[in-house]
């Protein structure tokens, strides 16, 4: 039951790259190291700009920054699932071809077509846009309600762990969404040939 559940997370293990000559695949790069990078940043800024014994300050979660950022990720589930379905139901053969030049793979090691590649894409955004949702309604209770408050150290070593992880993952589906995006505008249209490896999944 689980892994049904979790069946979006295999867009993570998908790799690219197949033809790069080093044989790197540079898809971490957009899943994880330009998010938690881009993360750290945030968090720093937080750390520095934090002054819990100011009675105008703030943290991020109480702020309207974060009201902002949750009305943007409350939008996004259907805005995703919506991509989903037209990905998967639009009737465009070229989606069905394996890419010319690095195309994706699959966990199992197949080449996978463009169309199970957005599918995986848009599945695993849909996924993690809900489970943003999720954190942020709780993030806002627990600290709207100061239940998080368990001493000025804690709190704040508490606030900036909590900051470091929610953006991590905010930023991720950041990239992986402009990366989508241009998989769609651009690499969608470029020279492709059909795999006797395609899809076996």
């Amino acid at each position: 039951m689980m892994e049904l559940i979790l069946k979006p997370l295999e867009y993570l293990w998908i790799k690219w790259a197949i033809d790069d000559l080093q044989g790197k695949n540079k898809k971490p790069i957009f899943d994880w190291i330009f998010p938690i990078f881009s993360s750290i940043i945030v968090t720093f800024f937080l750390y520095y700009t934090f002054n819990i014994d100011s009675r105008d300050f703030k943290i991020f979660f109480e702020s309207k920054g974060f009201e902002v950022l949750g009305n943007f990720i409350l939008t996004l589930p259907g805005f995703l699932f919506a991509a989903l379905t037209a990905v998967v139901s639009f009737g465009n053969k070229e989606l069905d071809i394996t890419a010319k030049f690095n195309p994706p793979i699959n966990k199992h090691g197949h080449e996978i077509s463009r169309r199970r590649y957005l599918s995986n894409a848009f599945s695993y955004l849909t996924f993690l846009s809900l489970a943003l949702l999720v954190s942020t309604v709780f993030i806002n209770y627990a600290y709207s309600s100061n239940i998080m408050n368990f001493g000025p150290i804690y709190y704040k070593l508490g606030y900036l762990a909590t900051s470091l992880i929610y953006f991590t993952f905010v930023f991720q589906m950041l990239f992986i969404l402009i990366i989508t995006l241009y998989y769609i505008g651009d690499k969608l249209h470029q020279p492709s040939i059909v795999s006797s490896n395609q899809d076996n999944n």
